[in-house]
């Protein structure tokens, strides 16, 4: 099944702020950061049940999974999965408190 891809504009600004960090440092880096975001969402597409299922108190997270960038392992990806669509909700450092930013957001 083909899904509908879109980004919270949070995610956006996670992956940008990520791609900026990086690129001050390495733009190789960078680029391959970029790259692995999209390949690692169209692998979501295609199996968006791998990723780990996260329940927080704040229901605006409610029903999230999370899978690491490929390559990047550092960083995460939250997503929801619905009928024909799914949404990139964060992309974040895994050494960030996650747990307790969704469930207090």
């Amino acid at each position: 099944m083909n899904r509908f891809v879109h980004y919270t504009p949070q995610a956006s600004r996670d992956t940008a702020e990520i791609f900026d960090y990086l690129d001050q440092r390495n733009e190789t880096v960078a680029d391959r950061f970029y790259d692995a975001i999209e390949k690692t969402v169209q692998q979501l597409v295609r199996s968006p049940e791998i990723g780990e299922k996260r329940n927080y108190s704040n229901p605006q997270y409610a029903n999230m999974r999370i899978w690491q960038v490929s390559g990047f392992s550092n960083y995460l990806i939250f997503y929801r999965v619905g009928k024909t669509d799914l949404t990139v909700v964060r992309v974040i450092h895994g050494a960030r408190d996650y747990d307790t930013m969704f469930n207090e957001e």
